[in-house]
């Protein structure tokens, strides 16, 4: 699909089986005077989404929105994927080069399949690494081990540390980054063209637009 322009409403509903996954692509999408629904906040959309935009920066625009957009004006956008619980936490122990595990320090509700990052311990911010989960060994509920089969290529630092009478938690952080809802780019060409998908809330600052997102995935953005 090139162009999508609402002035009525677009609600995707979840299917049956939360394995189903429903693709959608687009150009453009503009909600005016309409709504655009993708679960609620009571009723979040409970099976599997992706929402495509494909486009390069010279491509036509629309007049303030540009392109690669998902528009909002004079209508109401809701985003909701299932709830995960936490979407970060802190690593219990530290994990050296090489490691294809770390422990948490806190319950997930993470499993196999799920996306993660861990943050970077060092000076350098390019030595956070992302992994995808092949086991969640949940012997201590509390403090899960969380595997996977590619072995991490820096040092992630988790300790709790003391300097007179400063304590400072310096234990590397986790988070998620899978959710059942994915907002994204094209992947065949966001990261090349460093150009990645928009969604765009604009009113006249006023209250004739609503934007309420919450537990979705964003990659290949901005």
């Amino acid at each position: 699909m090139q162009a999508l322009f609402v002035f009525g409403s677009l609600i995707f509903l979840p299917d049956s089986d939360p394995n189903h996954h429903r693709t959608f692509d687009a150009r453009y999408i503009f909600v005016d005077h309409g709504r655009m629904e993708v679960g609620t906040e009571e009723d979040p959309y409970t099976s599997k989404i992706t929402i495509t935009l494909h486009g390069k920066i010279d491509d036509p625009y629309l007049p303030i929105y540009g392109n690669k957009v998902l528009g909002v004006r004079h209508a109401t956008l809701d985003m909701h994927g299932i709830k995960r619980e936490p979407t970060w936490t802190l690593m219990k122990t530290t994990a050296d080069v090489g490691a294809t595990q770390i422990q948490l320090d806190a319950k997930v509700d993470w499993v196999a399949g799920d996306v993660i990052a861990i943050a970077s311990t060092s000076f350098d911010p390019r030595e956070a690494e992302k992994r995808t989960i092949t086991e969640v060994d949940n012997s201590d509920v509390n403090a899960p081990i969380i595997k996977f089969s590619d072995s991490l290529e820096y040092k992630h630092f988790a300790k709790i540390q003391t300097f007179g009478t400063d304590t400072i938690d310096t234990r590397a952080e986790v988070g998620l980054l899978s959710r059942n809802v994915v907002f994204r780019g094209d992947p065949e060409t966001s990261v090349e063209n460093e150009y990645g998908a928009t969604i765009f809330i604009h009113s006249a600052g006023d209250d004739s637009v609503v934007a309420r997102l919450s537990y979705i995935e964003c990659t290949h953005v901005g």
